[in-house]
C-alpha cells in the first residue's frame, strides 16, 4: 500500500515511515495537515496514518478535507492519538475517520490494523471493480433495450393501431414487451390483427416476436389469407429462433363488406364475441399450437368463421392479463375479466379495466406482460345499392372498348396445378402496387381482381353452385366444397390480362379474364338492384359493376372485360 504518514514531531514521523516501509509498504511523509492534503491530492495514497494535533491545519480537519476529496472513494484513516485527547478523537471519527491508535505506538497493534485494512481495501477495490463492470452492463443493457424498443416501433409500426374499430392496451413486465399487437387492412379494406405473446418477458421474449412482423404487415398490404401468412410467419420463427422458442398467436379478420369474423387461435387464451349487450355470443379457444413448435408442413393453418348480423366487439388478451395477482395470490381471471366488460359498455370499457386492474393489483407490479385488444365490428350501415365510380362522369364508356394508346401490359396464364398453390390476386398486386397511376386505387383495384378471378374459378373451372351459400352455414358448406373441387381440378386455364391505356388524356386500367370453363348466365347481373346486394351471392359482380367504368361478358360467360378509371394522383 501507498500510506502517507502524517506527524509535526520529526522523531514520530521517522520511526512510522520506516516501520511501514520494513512492512513492505511505501511510506510518504507530511509534516502538517495542509502539507497532507496536498500531498493526498498528488500521490493518491491508500491510507493515511496522521496525528491529531499539527500547526497550520489539524489532523480532523485534514480529515475532513480528504474525505471530501475522495467522495464515493474510501481512503481509510487512521488517528495515532495522545493521552488527552479522547473528545476530539470521538468528534473526528464521527466526522469520518475510521481508527485510531494511541501513542506511545504499539508497532504489533498498528502492524495488524494495517493487514486489516489492506484486507479491506482489496474487498473494496473488488467491490469497485465488480460495481464498473455492472455499471458498463447495465449501460450495454440498456442500450440494447434502446435499440430494440427502436426496432419494435418501427416494424410494429404503431399508427395502424390507430383504426377506428380497434381499441387496445399493453403493459410490460420490464422495460420491454415479449406481447405484441399489430393491425393493418387489406387492399379490401379487411381488418387484419395479431395478438402474439413470445415466451417469457422482457429482452428475450420482445426479439421472440420482432420475427412475425414483417410477414404480417407485408402479406397483409398484398391481400393475402390469414393462412398465408400462418405459413410464412411459421417459417420466420423456426427460421430465425433458437430450438425451444414458440410464439403463442391469434390471428383475426373482420371483413365488414362479408359480414364475417374469421380466427385462427394458436396457444392464446380463448377469444371472446361479445354482442351489444356484454353477452358472449361465441369463443374460440386455442386450437392449434404455438407458432414455431411443428414444421410448417405439419401445421393445420385453417380458419374457423362466424358470420353475424348484428354489431358486435371481439376480445383477445394474453395469459398475463388473467393470471395477475394480487397481493394475496387472487389471478384477475377471465371470469372477472368478462364480467367487467359485460357491465361496462362502450367507450369507456378500456379505460375502466385499466382502473379496475389496477386496483386488483393494489400497487403491485405484475409478473407477466399484460396485453388487451377489442374490435368493434358490424357498426357501419346496411350496404346499399353501390354507387357509379364518381371518376367515370365525364368519360365516354364506348370509347373505351378497343381504343386507347398501351402505356404498359401484364399477362399472366395459369393452370391447374398453379390455380392450386398460387395466390393469384396478391401475387398479381406486387406489380399493381407498383404502377404509379394506380397508387391511390389500390383497393378498388384488389376488389375488381379478386371479384373477377373467383368468379372465373368458382363457377367458371369448379363449376360451383352459389346457391350453396344459402342458409345456416350455408358460407361453410360452400367454402369446404371449393377446397375440395379446388384440390382435385386436374384442367383448366384462366388468363389475367392486364393493360394501362392512355384515353383521352386519361389513364384506364383494362382487366381482361377468361377461362376455359363453361361460363354462367350473367344476364341476371347486368342492373343494380339494392335488394341483391344484400342477397348471399352476386353481389361481386353488382360491386364491380359499380366500381368499373365499363364491365362486358363475352361469349358464355367465361371472358370478362373491365375498364377502370384510376383516382387522379394528387
Amino acid at each position: 500500500m501507498k500510506i502517507l504518514v502524517v506527524d509535526d514531531t520529526e522523531a514520530v514521523l521517522l520511526l512510522i515511515s520506516r516501520f511501514v516501509e520494513a512492512l513492505g509498504h511505501t511510506a510518504i511523509q507530511a509534516r502538517d495537515g495542509a502539507q497532507a492534503v496536498a500531498l493526498w491530492r498528488q500521490a493518491q495514497p491508500d491510507l493515511v496514518l496522521m496525528d491529531m494535533m499539527m500547526p497550520v491545519m489539524s489532523g480532523p480537519e485534514a480529515a475532513v478535507a480528504i474525505k471530501q476529496e475522495a467522495g464515493e472513494s474510501w481512503v481509510p484513516i487512521v488517528f495515532v492519538t495522545g493521552v488527552g485527547e479522547e473528545n476530539r478523537l470521538a468528534e473526528a471519527i464521527e466526522r469520518g475517520a475510521d481508527d485510531y491508535i494511541s501513542k506511545p505506538v504499539n508497532f504489533r497493534v498498528l502492524e495488524a490494523k494495517l493487514k486489516a485494512f489492506n484486507r479491506t481495501l482489496e474487498l473494496n477495490r473488488k467491490v469497485r471493480e465488480q460495481s464498473i463492470k455492472l455499471a458498463s452492463y447495465y449501460d450495454r443493457a440498456e442500450e440494447e433495450k434502446r435499440v430494440v424498443q427502436h426496432l419494435m416501433d418501427q416494424m410494429v409500426n404503431a399508427e395502424r393501431l390507430y383504426d377506428p374499430l380497434l381499441d387496445y392496451w399493453l403493459s410490460p413486465a420490464e422495460s420491454l414487451s415479449g406481447d405484441l399487437i399489430a393491425a393493418a387492412r387489406t387492399p379490401g379494406q379487411v381488418l387484419y390483427v395479431m395478438l402474439a405473446d413470445g415466451i417469457g418477458h422482457g429482452l428475450t421474449a420482445a426479439l421472440n416476436v420482432l420475427p412475425l412482423t414483417q410477414p404480417f404487415y407485408s402479406m397483409t398490404e398484398k391481400g393475402y389469407t390469414l393462412s398465408d401468412i400462418l405459413v410464412e410467419m411459421n417459417n420466420k420463427v423456426r427460421q430465425v429462433l433458437p430450438v425451444g422458442r414458440f410464439v403463442a398467436t391469434v390471428l383475426i379478420a373482420i371483413d365488414e363488406v362479408a359480414g364475417c369474423v374469421e380466427i385462427w387461435n394458436g396457444g392464446m387464451p380463448t377469444v371472446q364475441l361479445l354482442n351489444r349487450a356484454g353477452d358472449v355470443v361465441t369463443h374460440w379457444r386455442s386450437a392449434h399450437l404455438p407458432l414455431g413448435i411443428v414444421p410448417t408442413q405439419s401445421m393445420e393453418t385453417a380458419t374457423e368463421r362466424y358470420y353475424y348480423s348484428e354489431p358486435g366487439t371481439l376480445v383477445a388478451y394474453s395469459d398475463g392479463l388473467i393470471e395477475a395477482r394480487a397481493p394475496d395470490g387472487e389471478a384477475f381471471s377471465e371470469g372477472r375479466l368478462l364480467q367487467l366488460l359485460h357491465d361496462t359498455p362502450g367507450p369507456d370499457r378500456l379505460e375502466h379495466f385499466k382502473n379496475t386492474l389496477a386496483d386488483h393489483l393494489a400497487g403491485e407490479s405484475h409478473h407477466d406482460d399484460i396485453s388487451l385488444v377489442m374490435i368493434r365490428f358490424g357498426e357501419r350501415a346496411a350496404l346499399a345499392a353501390p354507387q357509379r365510380n364518381p371518376h367515370t362522369d365525364d368519360v365516354d364508356i364506348q370509347a373505351l372498348v378497343g381504343s386507347g394508346d398501351s402505356m404498359w401490359r401484364y399477362t399472366l396464364s395459369l393452370g391447374a396445378e398453379e390455380l392450386r398453390y398460387i395466390n393469384t390476386v396478391p401475387f398479381m398486386m406486387t406489380f399493381v402496387n407498383e404502377i404509379k397511376a394506380l397508387v391511390n386505387s389500390q383497393s378498388d383495384v384488389f376488389l375488381i381482381l379478386t371479384e373477377l378471378f373467383v368468379n372465373a374459378l368458382d363457377h367458371g373451372l369448379l363449376n360451383m353452385d352459389s346457391a350453396l351459400k344459402q342458409g345456416e352455414q350455408g358460407m361453410e358448406r360452400y367454402l369446404l366444397e371449393r377446397a375440395s373441387r379446388l384440390a382435385d381440378l386436374k384442367q383448366g386455364v384462366i388468363e389475367i390480362d392486364l393493360a394501362g391505356l392512355r384515353i383521352n388524356g386519361r389513364d384506364v386500367l383494362r382487366i381482361r379474364l377468361k377461362d376455359t370453363g363453361a361460363g354462367f348466365d350473367y344476364s341476371r347481373h347486368t342492373e343494380l338492384v339494392p335488394g341483391d346486394m344484400r342477397s348471399a351471392h352476386g353481389r361481386g359482380i353488382l360491386l364491380v359493376r359499380s366500381m368499373c367504368a365499363s364491365l362486358q361478358f363475352l361469349g358464355s360467360g367465361n371472358e370478362v372485360v373491365a375498364h377502370y378509371i384510376p383516382a387522379v394522383n394528387a
